[in-house]
């Protein structure tokens, strides 16, 4: 699937997602919000099914310039944040107070090239080196939060605290080296570059979510 079609599938999941929860279920009131987070900026729909239970769904991105250093190289790039979310909110006791869980489309990526005289494996190369770094495309959540969208009429405020469930990232490198003759010594010391990173970042299972709000209902 290419990278430019995937938020578009996401959103066509979640609405139908939304329509359908309306469709089968008594809603006790519909509210938009606006986020500010770890996920980036993000639009936010809120479906009261229940006094004490909502879903929640939401799109969520941000992209920002950063170097990252790894293993001696430093990567110019960017990061890019995209995800998508569809949660259920529990409000326990009836307040705002809420214990949320469900899943997060992860799109996030990212993307950072290197160039110069770089070490790669035991020798140094005066090359280009481009690397790629994302996760898997799902990524249960589990978090806690206050604020309910559908409680009572007009605005409310709302704040989450938790986690993405992303599983370890995958790592991918290319390059040409400015020498050709050593273009097939430098793809084998890639492959093992490669692989060290994999094993550098294999413990980065998850990504916290930290995010203010506010929403309408209507």
């Amino acid at each position: 699937m290419q990278w430019t079609t995937r938020p578009l599938f996401a959103a066509t999941l979640l609405g139908l997602g939304l329509y359908a929860a309306a469709s089968t279920t008594q809603a006790e009131g519909f509210a938009l919000g606006a986020k500010l987070g770890t996920t980036g900026l993000g639009l936010e729909g809120t479906l009261g099914l229940r006094d004490n239970l909502n879903l929640r769904g939401g799109f969520y991105g941000l992209d920002y310039s950063r170097e990252l250093e790894e293993d001696g190289i430093e990567y110019d790039g960017d990061l890019e944040l995209r995800s998508a979310a569809l949660l259920a909110d529990w409000h326990p006791f009836g307040g705002g107070f809420r214990v949320s869980a469900g899943g997060y489309y992860n799109g996030n990526e990212f993307g950072g090239s290197a160039e110069g005289s770089l070490d790669i494996g035991n020798d140094t190369y005066d090359a280009r080196l481009d690397a790629t770094v994302d996760w898997d495309g799902f990524a249960p959540y589990l978090g806690v939060g206050y604020g309910n969208a559908v409680g009572s009429g007009g605005w409310s405020f709302a704040f989450d605290l938790g986690v993405m469930f992303t599983g370890s990232p995958s790592v991918d490198l290319d390059g040409q080296v400015n020498n050709a003759a050593l273009q097939a010594q430098f793809e084998d010391d890639l492959r093992r570059e490669e692989a060290q990173l994999e094993d550098d970042v294999e413990d980065i299972k998850y990504y916290p979510v930290l995010s203010l709000g506010l929403a309408y209902r209507f």
